[in-house]
């Protein structure tokens, strides 16, 4: 299965909802149980048939269909629909009207079928990515790639140790950090001036301008940088330009107050336009960010498949100018910025088809849930008429990344300098979808049938946004705060091959990061109205000829409500007046008994409902450092001490994250693997980034018989930074003193200077003999496959005493037929014969077996019944 199936049912269509007629006559979904679990099962609407018993037929009369109100933007439209009762089952008009209406009819209660409430659908089909990690599981069980399309991943890159700009950005604001983007920005634009860039922005990047030659800061990656066996590592960067912007300018340079409050501001919300996205010239800052990745300390990345499979609003909105309008609005919407369009909820019934992929039974098997699901929304017509409506930026919390252009300056006009052109721009949106919803290919309902449909409604993705959580939680709740806002116009070449960064994140943070997609979605609005039903009151004897007559029933149609007679509206024939002079056309002749007319009243609704993604949390790590290789050996001396020469090895590939020995070991290696999405089979393909730092000794006495026999055992720890010079050395010598004639295990490893382990050694077990008082050490290695489990301390459980077999009476009773009782008894023995049947049981096997009623499993017993004889 290529992505994960959601349908999304509005709960308008769910059986027992309160749209009571779609219940009563099909075109519904009901909740059913299965293999799969939970879903949903489709009841169709058939007109063709009998719908329910009390009615036979629906139809529609599309000749009298006509506007509902020319007063509105909005395409809207109404057509008469006529039931017919079924005679055989419906008894008198009274009981007709009850079971449409409801009510009690001869001590039978009915629902109502019939309601003139409003009702939407909104039901769609939408299909969500797999993450990484659930990718790489399935195809480790499959032993093969799969054929997963739909994938989404949030990981890290950690390129350069910086301990200057780790330990600075510790205590700032995370939008004060560098933003790789603007660093691309500068490198691309033409004049990169305040003036085309904006004046925070300059002074951000170029540190108040104390850093002059920021437009070179990306362009030395070939030659810090080698590819090796296919992948990127950095060289020695001390010299470059980067380097000494981050570990030096970075740090000592302090920004004014009004550019940090600037950015502040703006980066509370980065806004990737259509154009950013989409630019092919020299100052396409998005999709040329790969090339200098590796220039940037570490940042986050992301990579998702972009859903492009309907782009018709999105082709309208990029034709009309108005999507750096539309993100601003979007972003105010769903951030709640505004009182009087704030985002509504809607509740649908979520069906989830995905593969369950389990690691410990090493299995695979497709999985249905359906459960009740909330999601914000908000109409796009009335989120259109706010744009024309408020042609002025009331809020500047926002950043459009990029040169500043047109359409972004009247985006954050605040003083209506470009209303006319913010007025167009949105004026040719609004037409083009009152166009949509006027086209008949698009929003078509000529029956009952069609609006019964249970078809997914059209829908398209326009938008999505990344929210970034993190910081120290707050207040009762101890919850984190929003820290920025990422939102992205789903152009058709966004995602196409590239990534998004986040750089303005800290060393060793949590950060969650929420992805959300903004999907439009195209449904009916609908509702019935001016209901009437028929009464008989006579009948008539139709003449078309001299020789051909039929009976006609005679019906006068009636407002339920009030009694009072009511036009027909299904139709403008057979009206009683072409029969009877003194007849009204509220009466009618038919050949049914009971009518009912009503007018199906629709319009198209568009609802730009929010769609959660995926979610993840995660932090940035260096990767474990290298191996340590030891070498022991005895001090020569009385001294009583043992050494080993511990090397820092060079980096070796395709090896697993090293052996944990504590909780704290085994937190970091979850973390570490969650937060590149690794199994804890993956081999490790990535250098430690910072220099080796210290050894750490552990030390036992007892025969370890696990890893963790070593937690708190740690005796010593050996920097191995030179004070003099500040160089990290590779080699250290570690001497213990120990006593003669016990054994000591030791275990060591490197730590980095990010303080993340390298591979632990193997085991040294290590004596000192005293040999009449000549010393000399034995050395033993021990692996880690080596260790042996402690013996289980309760080996057996009791069997509990739950049955008895015992041989029937028969088998057991003395036979004494054939005995002498005159003659001595031990002459007779032989005489004697256990059992007094024909089918004796002993020298035979019986099978008896038992079966759990909880698991099922069954152990058979064989029992074999043996005569022994006893003198």
């Amino acid at each position: 299965m290529s992505a994960k199936e959601c349908r999304k049912i509005d709960l308008n269509l769910i059986s027992g909802s309160r749209e009571t007629f779609r219940t009563a006559v099909g075109g519904y979904w009901e909740l059913v149980s299965s293999s799969y679990g939970e879903q949903l099962e489709a009841v169709d609407y058939n007109g063709s048939e009998l719908l329910t018993s009390f009615i036979t037929e629906i139809t529609a009369n599309l000749d009298l269909r006509e506007t509902i109100s020319d007063t509105t933007l909005v395409y809207n439209k109404r057509f008469p629909v006529r039931l017919v009762g079924n005679p055989n089952t419906v008894k008198d008009d009274n009981h007709w009207n009850r079971v449409l209406l409801g009510g009690t009819f001869e001590s039978i209660d009915y629902s109502p079928i019939y309601s003139d409430a409003v009702y939407n659908d909104y039901s769609f089909d939408y299909s969500l990515p797999y993450s990484a990690y659930e990718k790489e599981v399935i195809n480790y069980i499959l032993q093969a790639d799969t054929d997963i399309s739909n994938e989404v991943q949030i990981s890290y890159d950690y390129w350069h140790y910086l301990p200057q700009y780790q330990s600075y950005i510790e205590n700032i604001d995370e939008k004060l950090i560098p933003n790789m983007y603007l660093l691309k920005m500068f490198q691309l634009a033409t004049t990169p001036g305040p003036a085309a860039l904006g004046e925070d922005i300059y002074n951000f990047v170029t540190l108040e301008e104390t850093f002059g030659n920021a437009v070179s800061l990306l362009n030395e990656m070939e030659e810090y940088f080698t590819v090796e066996d296919g992948y990127l590592y950095a060289n020695d960067m001390t010299d470059s330009s980067i380097y000494q912007y981050y570990s030096s300018s970075v740090v000592i340079t302090p920004l004014s107050a009004s550019t940090s409050q600037g950015i502040v501001t703006q980066f509370e919300n980065i806004i990737f336009d259509n154009n950013i996205l989409t630019d092919v010239t020299a100052e396409d800052t998005y999709s040329q960010m790969n090339e200098s990745i590796g220039m940037i300390p570490f940042y986050m990345k992301f990579n998702w498949t972009a859903d492009h499979t309907q782009n018709a609003f999105v082709a309208h909105m990029e034709g009309s100018d108005l999507t750096a309008k539309f993100m601003k609005t979007l972003k105010e919407v769903f951030n709640e910025e505004i009182d009087d369009l704030s985002p509504s909820t809607l509740t649908y019934a979520v069906e989830t088809t995905s593969n369950d992929e389990s690691l410990e039974t090493e299995t695979i098997t497709e999985g249905v849930v359906t459960e009740n699901v909330a999601y914000r929304s908000m109409d796009f017509f009335k989120m259109l008429i706010y744009i024309y409506n408020n042609f002025n930026s009331t809020t500047d919390n926002c950043y459009f990344l990029g040169p500043r252009n047109l359409n972004r300056f009247a985006t954050m006009d605040t003083i209506g300098a470009y209303r006319f052109m913010n007025s167009e721009n949105v004026i040719e949106m609004i037409n083009n979808t009152i166009e949509y919803g006027k086209n008949s290919s698009n929003f078509g309902i000529d029956s009952i049938d069609e609006l019964y449909n249970l078809d997914s409604r059209y829908r398209e993705t326009l938008a999505y946004r990344i929210e970034k959580i993190g910081g120290p939680p707050r207040g009762d709740s101890q919850t984190q705060n929003v820290l920025q806002n990422f939102w992205f116009f789903n152009t058709a070449d966004f995602m196409e091959g590239t990534d998004f960064y986040d750089s303005q994140v800290k060393y060793n943070e949590n950060y969650t990061y929420n992805i959300y997609a903004y999907v439009l979605v195209v449904g009916p609005k609908y509702s019935f109205s001016d209901l009437r039903l028929t009464r008989k009151f006579g009948q008539i004897t139709l003449n078309s000829g001299e020789e051909d007559e039929s009976e006609a029933i005679c019906l006068e149609f009636y407002d339920p409500v009030t009694g009072v007679p009511a036009v027909q509206l299904f139709s403008e024939d057979d009206n009683l007046s072409d029969y009877n002079e003194f007849a009204t056309n509220e009466q009618v002749v038919s050949e049914y008994e009971y009518l009912a007319d009503f007018y199906l009243n629709y319009e198209p609704c568009i609802q730009l409902v929010e769609i959660p993604i995926y979610a993840k949390t995660l932090k940035i790590l260096d990767n474990p450092a290298n191996r340590v290789d030891l070498g022991p050996y005895q001090m020569m001396d009385t001294s009583q001490r043992i050494g080993f020469t511990a090397d820092y090895e060079a980096y070796e590939n395709n090896l697993l994250y090293p052996s944990t020995i504590s909780s704290t070991d085994d937190t970091l290696k979850e973390e570490y693997l969650h937060g590149h999405d690794f199994l804890s089979s993956s081999y490790i393909d990535l250098k430690s980034i910072s220099y080796q730092r210290t050894v750490e000794v552990y030390r036992t006495e007892e025969l370890p018989t696990s890893l963790a026999d070593f937690d708190n055992k740690l005796i010593k720890t050996v920097d191995l930074l030179e004070p003099d010079t500040n160089d990290n050395v590779s080699t250290a010598e570690i001497l213990d003193k120990i006593t003669a004639n016990k054994k000591y295990y030791y275990i060591f490893r490197i730590m980095n200077e990010q303080n993340m382990p390298g591979q632990l050694s193997e085991i040294y077990e290590a004596q000192l003999i005293n040999d009449g008082g000549y010393l000399y050490s034995i050395f033993n290695i021990l692996f880690e496959s080596d260790l042996e489990e402690s013996p289980p301390t309760n080996p057996a459980v009791p069997f509990k005493k739950i049955f008895q077999l015992k041989p029937n009476f028969s088998q057991v009773s003395l036979n004494v037929d054939d005995v002498d009782f005159d003659e001595e008894s031990y002459t007779q023995l032989e005489n004697v014969v256990v059992g007094d049947t024909d089918d004796t049981i002993f020298d035979k096997t019986f099978k008896i077996r038992l079966t759990s009623k909880k698991t099922g499993k069954m152990i058979d017993l064989n029992i074999t019944y043996n005569l022994t004889t006893e003198l």
